[in-house]
């Protein structure tokens, strides 16, 4: 696929995204209201224990860890398993096969068109806000390099998983619920609602077993330069295997979704 027809389908993305201003303009005021909750939550917290340290966070790096993993989130954020329902549903994935792209590569594209808007409407600012007002620091230079590697990687991750689910909608056809439990399940696992360095070491050590951390949690804790250099390329090796894996497993699910939409004809 050529670099013209890859920005072509992003533009597609793009122009989606701009058709919901009004929900990207909700956005733009919810992250930093969120800010202000998380805030004020945590500072209620390391006061009520009286501690300076929690689970290895000080109550600046608690502050830090939210607003890094707003900015993750809206570079790695997927919905194509709501594209591909619907598409689906409506008849427009005939359309989408005859293109002369891959089904998962014209999605993949479309998926970037939408946060490249998203990084310039809302990432940008949340950044902004968190260095004026919420004490943010520039992580030092290897570990900043080393942040945007993972959350591109992140990106890939997040969006295998989700497009995974995606591909269930050739069996399934409605997968609304099971969309709805993704969200929560993904944020909950990858570390965007809490730490996970709050998790008992066994969930921890469990958790190091799957792939969700390294969509959230992963990239947050490069950033706040909390591993060694040898640790940061060891995490980022684990992220290239994670896609190896997921693509793998597309690639496999892929085949069988093909065959049954031919021969059913859904």
């Amino acid at each position: 696929m050529s670099f013209q027809n890859q920005y072509a389908v992003m533009r597609v993305g793009m122009k989606i995204w701009a058709s919901y201003r009004f929900e990207s303009l909700i956005h733009l005021f919810s992250a930093p209201i969120s800010l202000v909750i998380y805030y004020f939550l945590w500072n209620s917290i390391f006061a009520y224990m009286g501690v300076e340290i929690v689970r290895g966070f000080t109550l600046q790096q608690m502050i830090d860890y939210y607003v890094i993993g707003m900015i993750v989130g809206f570079v790695t954020w997927s919905e194509v398993d709501k594209w591909v329902e619907n598409d689906l549903l409506y008849g427009r994935a005939i359309g989408a096969l005859l293109k002369p792209v891959s089904f998962m590569t014209w999605y993949m594209n479309f998926e970037a068109g939408i946060n490249i808007m998203n990084i310039l409407w809302q990432m940008v600012p949340v950044f902004i806000i968190g260095f004026v007002f919420f004490g943010l620091g520039l992580a030092p230079a290897f570990a900043f390099v080393a942040f945007i590697i993972s959350i591109i990687l992140a990106f890939f991750i997040y969006f295998g998983m989700t497009y995974l689910l995606g591909l269930c909608c050739f069996w399934l056809k409605k997968i609304t619920g099971l969309r709805r439990v993704r969200r929560v399940l993904f944020g909950f696992l990858g570390g965007s609602f809490l730490p996970l360095t709050l998790f008992p070491e066994s969930v921890q050590t469990f958790l190091h077993y799957l792939p969700f951390e390294y969509t959230r949690f992963v990239p947050i804790m490069i950033y706040l330069d909390t591993y060694t250099v040898s640790g940061t390329i060891r995490v980022l090796a684990l992220q290239v295997m994670w896609i190896i894996g997921i693509y793998a497993l597309i690639h496999f699910v892929w085949k069988r979704a093909y065959k049954r939409f031919t021969s059913v004809g859904l």
